[in-house]
């Protein structure tokens, strides 16, 4: 199973507070992206006409290794055998875990699939991080890997934990003429994060950067989202409560090694009936 977010329990950790008289949504990586992102839906009920809700599991973050080596995770080490064959790249270099997905509490959202867990390997020499390769792992009791090639690409290891939500893909603004979205009379920029979450999730419903981004085979899948913690909130993961760095402080530099897909974008999976699995990639 995977570790579980308790939103009614974080909400009233993040009361939603503006930035100079505005307030925006924002990239779900960590809970106070996800309470910004509620709180702001609930306040803006009558800005949006919003369609028919689509449930979606969605993942904030821990930073390291899980202690639940099957939990739905970006990098590290994988859920598969250590007698298995680690996947290459065409010239021989291995690639690395890019996100593994655990599907065992979210079969209501997809139905049957061809195994409990998805790993996606893939390498970013050639700059995007393709070629990748999707394998299927069950959950059964086996001798795991317990080492990564020294060769393969860096990725920070976190680790999800699923939280039940909606998502409106059909939501639509209500707006008068030279009006802006509001919020309890503040400006609301990034709206466009609001009826559907950009995150780590699965479900049939995700948030596309692009309109041509649904134009896949088959029917969404699970989406693998970069990593883009809030450095100056408390717990920019679930299991770090302290802020990165202090509003006065300068931002540390960006961890390379933390999974960004071009600039902050996704990795949609969609399948088919058969089974037969594809991918395309987005960036702003």
């Amino acid at each position: 199973m995977n570790y579980e977010f308790d939103l009614a329990e974080w909400l009233p950790r993040f009361p939603l507070l503006d930035s100079h008289g505005t307030n925006s949504g924002e990239i779900v990586t960590s809970p106070s992206s996800l309470c910004n992102n509620e709180w702001l839906r609930r306040g803006m009920r009558e800005e949006f006409d919003w369609g028919d809700a689509v449930p979606v599991d969605i993942f904030v973050f821990g930073i390291g290794e899980p202690d639940n080596r099957f939990a739905t995770k970006i990098g590290g080490l994988p859920y598969r055998p250590a007698s298995s064959r680690w996947p290459t790249t065409s010239n021989g270099r291995p690639m690395a875990l890019i996100a593994q997905f655990n599907f065992t509490q979210s079969l209501d959202l997809v139905g049957k699939l061809p195994g409990d867990l998805l790993l996606i390997f893939g390498d970013d020499s050639g700059g995007e991080v393709e070629p990748l390769y999707f394998e299927w792992q069950p959950l059964v009791p086996t001798d795991l890997v317990m080492g990564l090639p020294q060769e393969s690409m860096a990725i920070t290891p976190c680790f999800g934990y699923r939280c039940r939500t909606v998502s409106f893909p059909n939501a639509t603004e209500i707006l008068s003429d030279n009006i802006r979205v509001q919020w309890d009379g503040k400006e609301v920029q990034g709206c466009y994060w609001l009826p559907t979450y950009q995150a780590m999730q699965i479900g049939r419903a995700p948030f596309f950067i692009h309109p041509g981004d649904s134009d896949l085979p088959g029917s969404p899948l699970c989406t693998v989202s970069s990593m883009a913690p809030d450095l100056f909130k408390p717990y920019p993961w679930v299991n770090r409560p302290d802020a990165i760095c202090l509003d006065s402080e300068w931002p540390p530099p960006h961890d390379p090694a933390l999974l960004s897909i071009g600039d902050t974008g996704c990795i949609y999976v969609f399948i088919e009936d058969d089974g037969t699995v594809h991918a395309g990639q987005s960036c702003y």
